[in-house]
């Protein structure tokens, strides 16, 4: 909770609050809010517990003092551990990560990378699994007309943001194989060199018109070694997308 306590170098961002400082009730608690925090933080729960079972000091102890470090440590820690745990289906270009343990640690707001993503829409865990009780809360109010234009982002544009993500972790892979020589690199050879060279004992075969050396990999493919050896000297495109299964 270092952030909270000490002065940040960074400049704030620019956010429109213009709904919130037209609405009466959030103006109301923001400036009263050291005194709300007090009454509802220590001493309803204290009087609470005086007046029902007269434990006065474990009120304010236990359900209040306790309960408020215990809550504040689980709440503010979702700009830590939800920034170093989980996985990142939607951007990696940050840091927020989505995890089910933060999300039970932090009351469901451990879905970070969805929130980071589409910070308008009221859901953090956007499938029906995800621990989300705000979520469900808010849908709740929504039913009954405590709640009102509850925004949502459409699925299409989060499953293209998924794919895309997928994309780029694919890409990724792909780059570190190796894929052999590019094709703008590869010699040309016409039909009748193509069959020359198979002439002078070269295996070679032709799929989709690139030519390729078999020669190593006769003994282990996995159709037998006369079904690639029928091909030699051949163009073997369509048995090689499937046509050899068509046939059987």
């Amino acid at each position: 909770m270092g952030w909270l306590i000490f002065k940040q170098d960074k400049t704030p961002g620019i956010v429109d609050t213009t709904d919130l400082n037209s609405n009466k009730i959030v103006l109301w608690q923001d400036r009263y809010f050291s005194i709300i925090a007090i009454i509802m933080g220590l001493a309803v729960p204290s009087l609470i517990a005086g007046y029902f079972w007269g434990d006065w000091k474990g009120g304010i102890v236990y359900a209040g003092i306790l309960r408020i470090f215990f809550f504040q440590q689980a709440t503010f820690c979702v700009n830590s551990l939800a920034h170093w745990l989980g996985d990142q289906p939607f951007d990696d270009r940050k840091s927020p990560r989505d995890h089910v343990l933060t999300a039970l640690v932090t009351f469901g707001e451990g879905y970070h990378n969805f929130h980071h993503e589409f910070p308008s829409d009221y859901r953090n865990g956007i499938k029906w699994h995800q621990y989300d009780p705000s979520k469900w809360f808010i849908w709740f109010w929504g039913m009954i007309g405590l709640a009102c234009n509850l925004n949502r982002f459409s699925q299409n544009t989060i499953k293209k943001s998924e794919v895309q993500q997928k994309q780029k972790w694919l890409d990724k892979i792909k780059s570190s194989l190796d894929w052999g020589a590019s094709q703008l690199e590869l010699p040309l050879m016409t039909w009748d060199e193509f069959q020359s060279a198979v002439r002078n004992d070269r295996q070679l075969i032709c799929i989709s018109a690139f030519l390729y050396d078999i020669e190593h990999f006769v003994g282990s493919h996995p159709g037998g070694r006369a079904i690639i050896s029928a091909y030699i000297g051949k163009d073997a495109t369509a048995v090689f997308n499937g046509g050899v299964y068509c046939r059987m």
